[in-house]
């Protein structure tokens, strides 16, 4: 259940992209300024470069995962039906079948780790990073490591990455080669998507600092991958400064898109561990009717009531078929 920092600038442009969401049970700047800086993120190239995979769904209630965030990008614990309104398709929603917290309760963590030559300079601390996401790990959840370079991504291991076996191979790592993120992201979806269990929170997180210098699959393609799985995307970009505001800025923006967040080197690993627990233990789901039966995208954003200052975190949209 994807959630996104719902911004209202945003949702006029994401209307031409409905493969980017769905209706199933998992869910500043505009993106009008990423497809500025960054134009390859999103923007749709040729028939081709669509996804393989739609989202589709004929269900008659659409649900809502979201969280929310104060001014000072603390979340919110407790959150009531009159804080908020639903915007879905340019209509608002304020009568609500439901609105109760998400009974995901673990975790199924994913760490992608860059070990190209691009992070070379910075890879002693991105290894740093994942052995501290490793041992704070004590909560029981899953736990599965993946590397890319060159023209692969490998699993490093499965499930249980806390032995001595696990910390001598990501220290042995030797960053080289070119840098296939976007294709490294669509092999970590397929390998979420395998591993999907119900009642289980997936989560990717990607240590990288937003280069890609060689992926056949596209930036869309490989968000829309991630999009589809339900999975939260954290990034945490090992650079201390902007050297690349423009991969820095698409980090932020897929994280956002999934209802993730980014960080960069100065923060602490452990620490973004808990931040993604917490942000799991302070989610909450909204029901509503269907509002509209239009095939196609449905833009979905939450907005404040009362308090401005909130910031709610939600998937981008959904896609719906009739038919299916």
């Amino acid at each position: 259940m994807p959630r996104y920092l719902c911004r209202l600038e945003c949702w006029h442009r994401l209307s031409k992209y409905p493969a980017m969401a769905s209706l199933s049970h998992r869910q500043g700047w505009s993106l009008a300024v990423l497809l500025v800086v960054f134009p390859c993120l999103l923007c749709a190239r040729a028939e081709n470069d669509l996804p393989a995979i739609t989202y589709r769904t004929g269900t008659s209630e659409v649900r809502v995962t979201f969280f929310a965030t104060d001014q000072n990008n603390g979340l919110v614990e407790s959150i009531d039906r009159s804080d908020f309104a639903v915007v879905d398709g340019g209509r608002v929603i304020r009568d609500f079948r439901s609105l109760t917290r998400s009974e995901e309760t673990r975790l199924d963590i994913v760490v992608l780790v860059d070990a190209s030559e691009s992070v070379a300079p910075r890879f002693h601390a991105i290894a740093e990073q994942v052995l501290r996401l490793i041992s704070h790990n004590h909560s029981g959840d899953d736990l599965s490591i993946i590397t890319f370079a060159g023209l692969r991504s490998a699993v490093l291991c499965t499930a249980d990455c806390g032995g001595a076996a696990t910390e001598s191979k990501i220290r042995s790592l030797n960053p080289a080669g070119s840098t296939p993120l976007f294709d490294s992201l669509a092999f970590s979806a397929r390998y979420i998507a395998d591993r999907h269990t119900p009642g289980v929170r997936q989560v990717l997180i990607l240590l990288s600092d937003g280069n890609d210098t060689i992926s056949g699959t596209s930036a869309r393609q490989a968000l829309d991958a991630v999009i589809g799985t339900g999975a939260l995307l954290y990034t945490i970009n090992p650079n201390k400064s902007s050297r690349d505001p423009k991969a820095s800025f698409a980090l932020a923006e897929m994280a956002e898109a999934t209802g993730g967040r980014s960080f960069s080197a100065q923060d602490n690993a452990a620490e973004i561990l808990e931040t993604a627990l917490a942000d799991l233990r302070a989610s909450y789901v909204v029901t509503y009717p269907l509002p509209s039966r239009t095939a196609g995208f449905h833009s979905l954003r939450i907005l404040p009531k009362h308090n401005l200052n909130l910031h709610f975190h939600c998937r981008r949209g959904y896609f719906y078929d009739e038919g299916r």
